[in-house]
């Protein structure tokens, strides 16, 4: 990949991320104002259980497509594996928990909570895989204006469908969000589908030896995901729990401030995401110039935000959403890890480390888990925001040693922004190879 090439992707990778950002907080204030915490709480809990469930019943599925597709394997094939481990799999295994929690679960607070909603998981959770693997296969094959033009409509469909929806049906504002999300859904996989045939024949074929091939790496890799679903959204899970839905409606707020920051990590991953799968040579130049010019960028986005973050949430989401903010400082530590994560995760999957990667997540899930039980009944939603910081940080920085280790490069070459890499920077303006 040349240099200007690179820029093209990164640019417009930002510019894909802040339109993004503009619709979701567009929508996000919209829906604080018309559902309120409480509502809010409970429209954040169901849509985020499809993200869990979906993790639990394939969640190294995307992992092994994302190498598979980086590696050029046949489109109709990988999208085969999608359907039959994904889609089928997960839908199958959705139904028997639905059902079990609908004969014996009635007592759980989440089930009381969501009532007949919890039925919608059925279409939810194989929806979303299936969208999900459309655009790791988009990526994975390096189609990063496909990529970016997808993730575009995955945040303008629920924001405009909602809009619409609201307008007839001002009295049914929360089943107006929900059947805007899931129609969203459905538009974005169906356009994935349409875009990918454009470049692919994608006739569906099967073959032993391809499919054992994918579930080895995605049974390595599974633990990773499903761990990674348990570390981003478990707090949802013991927030609703312990204190309720309004609650979780100011914590749904903080980490829908926080996450805008991801704009920075996920800018730097998408164009790169196929360069680091592969490896090949300057990675071990490469992954160290991106984590330093990710974390600087991202430490000074953070103290940004808390700087401005109280008045975000107060004059966004309305005076009745303040409560979130100190959720909102505790989770910004755990953010600033992030971002040396997201690129970790991908280098160390190119080296063919799955299990590594996903020991590590377990470690860091299992901690989560734990301050989540301990910090939540007796500091609340600020506790859910100290655990996640925790664990994101301890993840982070197991990765960063082992990558380090792995590739011999020194940790303060990982750190922050170095004199040379300005002078690298001027001349990525102007073209040749990216490779640093």
């Amino acid at each position: 990949m040349s240099r200007n090439q690179y820029l093209r992707h990164l640019a417009l990778s930002v510019a894909t991320r802040l339109a993004m950002i503009g619709l979701r907080l567009l929508r996000n204030v919209l829906l604080a104002r018309v559902l309120g915490p409480a509502e809010r709480g409970l429209f954040a809990l169901l849509s985020a259980l499809p993200d869990l469930l979906a993790a639990l019943t394939s969640g190294g599925l995307n992992t092994a497509l994302g190498y598979q597709a980086a590696q050029q394997r046949p489109m109709g094939l990988l999208l085969t594996q999608v359907l039959v481990f994904g889609c089928l799999a997960a839908g199958l295994l959705t139904l028997c928990g639905v059902l079990i929690v609908d004969q014996f679960g009635s007592a759980l607070d989440a089930s009381q909570q969501l009532g007949p909603l919890i039925w919608i998981l059925l279409l939810a959770v194989p929806l979303i895989i299936l969208k999900s693997g459309l655009l790791t296969l988009h990526n994975g094959d390096g189609r990063v204006t496909s990529f970016n033009a997808l993730r575009l409509l995955e945040s303008l469909a629920p924001l405009v469908l909602f809009l619409a929806l609201f307008w007839m049906w001002q009295t049914a504002a929360l089943q107006a969000a929900v059947i805007s999300w899931l129609v969203g859904i459905g538009l974005v996989t169906i356009a994935g589908w349409c875009w990918l045939g454009r470049f692919h024949q994608l006739r569906l074929r099967w073959n032993t030896g391809s499919h054992r091939e994918l579930l080895r790496y995605s049974g390595k890799s599974h633990p990773d995901v499903l761990f990674q679903q348990v570390l981003l959204r478990s707090d949802y899970l013991f927030i609703g729990a312990f204190m309720g839905s309004e609650a979780l409606g100011y914590y749904a707020m903080a980490t829908a401030a926080a996450e805008l920051l991801l704009i920075v990590p996920e800018a730097v991953t998408t164009p790169l995401m196929k360069r680091l799968l592969r490896q090949g040579d300057g990675i071990e130049q490469l992954t160290p110039f991106a984590l330093r010019i990710t974390a600087t960028v991202m430490l000074a986005a953070c103290l940004s935000m808390a700087l401005v973050g109280n008045w975000l949430i107060v004059s966004l989401f309305g005076e009745s959403y303040a409560p979130a903010y100190p959720a909102l400082l505790a989770l910004l530590p755990g953010l600033f890890g992030l971002c040396y994560a997201s690129i970790l995760r991908l280098d160390l999957l190119g080296k063919n480390r799955p299990g590594s990667v996903s020991l590590m997540m377990g470690a860091g899930a299992a901690i989560n888990l734990l301050l989540n039980l301990l910090l939540i009944p007796s500091i609340g939603i600020v506790g859910a925001g100290i655990a996640s910081s925790t664990a994101y940080l301890l993840v982070s920085l197991a990765m960063l040693l082992l990558y380090c280790r792995i590739s011999q490069v020194s940790l303060a070459h990982t750190l922050f922004i170095l004199p040379s890499d300005l002078a690298r920077l001027r001349p990525l303006l102007k073209g040749g190879d990216i490779s640093p």
